[in-house]
Parts: C-alpha cells; structure tokens; sequence
C-alpha cells in the first residue's frame, strides 16, 4: 500500500472529491505525513486536502532566505524552545468556547506540475480552512461547497490543557495518539518525524491555551533530530527562525517571527532523490532540492460555524 492508496482507504466514507479539491489534495501532498495504512485509529484522520491534509511533508535540504532578519541568533534549539516558550506565556490567547472554529487563512506555494510534485517558490496562492477547536474536524471551500473531514493528530486544546502540561506529558499524549503506519515506497516515518509534525500541525491550526504553546516549544529540543534553522523565509517573505527535523530524504521547518516567536509557516524541500508513487498518475521520480510546501499563516480568528469569516 503507497501513500496514496492509503489516503483513499481513509476516505471510503467520506463524499467523493471533486476534480478542484483533487488539485488542492495534491498541493496538500506537499505538506503531507506518510499517510496511515489499513489499521488506523477512527478519530486520527489526515488533513482535507489530501483526504485529511496533514500539514506537513516539508523537507529541507534547502532553506529560503534573503537576507539577514534584525535578531539576535539563537545559539541552539533548546534555547529557541525556552525563547518561544516565555514568548508564549506572555502573549494572551482569546479563550474559544466548545463548537467554535478556528479561521486560518493561509499564502501556499503554487503546485509547479498539476501531474507531479513540487510547488514553484515564485507564483502563489491563498487558501482558507476552519479547524474545530475539539481538534476532530477541519473544513475548506471547493467548487463552492464547503467540505468537512478529520483532522492529524486528533487533539483537542482542551485535552492537551489537562493536567501535568509538561514538555514530558504533552509528548507523551501526541505519542499516544499517532496512528500506525504501512507504506511500501520506503520505511516508514518514525515516531519522532510524526511528533514533530503533530506538534507543527497543532502550531497552525489549534488555538493553543498560552500554557500548551509554552510546553509544546520546550518539548520541540526533546525530539530527537530537531535543530535550528537561522534566517527562514515564509511564503510571504516574511524572515524568522526554524525548527527543523530531517530525516530520510526530507527536512520539516516550522517557522517562527524572530521577535515574538508566534507562528509564521512552513517550508520543506528534499534532500535526496526519491521515486514517488502518486497511484494512478504513475510513479516520478523527484529529485533533491525539489521544494514540496511554502506556506505562511495570514490570518487566524475564532468563529461561530465552518464557513463563517472575519
């Protein structure tokens, strides 16, 4: 079973995908995880545009930047962690109420080859989601209609606030809720790829309470792999610094303002070549240095229903 093949088994219950969402499931492959195979969890489904568009499936051989950001280099991850950890208990965080959602609108690197992988860093386009605050759900626009699937890792903000809020407890649980996988095209992704990217994916679409955000930066350092990546670049050409996991033939980024540390976006490209299989669109070969997803977070605000905006 490919990555692919495992996405459209997830989707046997869910309504058949229109040709635009297709399009935009193919963008969201760029930010994708290995998806899960034939034993996954009920409530642990992957992000919408890739039946469940994970955010993530950023490598990062190469890194964007221009020029140098006014700040003073971090010297290491674990003090990027306890940066942006005290950044976060300082920074009030409105408090949602149960059956709210969370409004994100987002700038994402155009795909460069509708038949293929990659996204071309110099033509982009923005795109709306709305993530429920219980962390089940996540919905987006296609065609005009409004479209709901699950959502990675599963985890609500109130399950994440619930005593210990440790770097330790709070691992512990993202650990717990990762579903197995089964891929053929390469070994799996390892427990600390899929924490890290659950830990990123929460980052953009979670109203965290000040406390999780605060833990969740300190347990980044613990993951084994995580480094710091000086000067990067979001898809809006705004400057911050990274934390970054590699692995394989991939290195996720997850960027934060250098100044405040809140989050600014994504970006990934492969370190080594690599033969894909995209299904039924046949197998491509892509090669190092490819950049699979550049994103920035726009705009974020709580809302009453999926589909309502600011």
């Amino acid at each position: 079973m490919d990555e692919f093949e495992a996405v459209r088994t997830l989707r046997r219950d869910l309504p058949e995908i229109t040709p635009a969402a297709r399009d935009a499931a193919r963008h969201a492959f760029m930010n994708a995880a290995q998806a899960p195979g034939s034993r996954p969890r009920p409530k642990l489904r992957w992000r919408p545009a890739l039946a469940a568009m994970l955010a993530v499936l950023a490598g990062t051989g190469v890194v964007m930047t221009r020029g140098q950001p006014e700040t003073t280099p971090v010297a290491g991850v674990v003090e990027l962690g306890e940066r942006a950890a005290r950044a976060a208990e300082d920074t009030p965080v409105p408090e949602a109420r149960a059956g709210q959602w969370l409004y994100i609108k987002q700038r994402q690197a155009a795909i460069s080859d509708p038949e293929g992988v990659g996204v071309d860093p110099g033509r982009f386009e923005d795109w709306e989601q709305w993530a429920s605050v219980d962390g089940q759900r996540t919905a987006w626009y296609t065609d005009g209609r409004l479209l709901e699937q699950g959502t990675f890792p599963g985890l609500s903000a109130d399950r994440l606030d619930a005593e210990p809020v440790t770097p330790q407890s709070l691992l512990q649980r993202i650990s717990a809720a990762l579903p197995d996988l089964q891929v053929t095209s390469g070994p799996p992704p390892s427990k600390d790829e899929l924490r890290f990217k659950a830990i990123y994916q929460l980052m953009g679409e979670q109203q965290l309470p000040a406390r999780v955000r605060a833990a969740l930066f300190r347990a980044l350092p613990m993951i084994p792999g995580v480094t710091v990546t000086q000067n990067a670049a979001d898809a809006a050409g705004r400057h911050g610094v990274a934390f970054s996991h590699s692995s394989r033939d991939l290195r996720y980024d997850l960027i934060l303002s250098p100044d405040d540390y809140r989050f600014l976006g994504t970006y990934g490209v492969t370190t080594a070549d690599r033969t894909w299989d995209l299904g039924q669109e046949g197998k491509r070969l892509v090669k190092a240095g490819t950049p699979l997803t550049w994103t920035a977070q726009l705009e974020t605000r709580l809302v009453d229903h999926a589909g309502d905006r600011p």
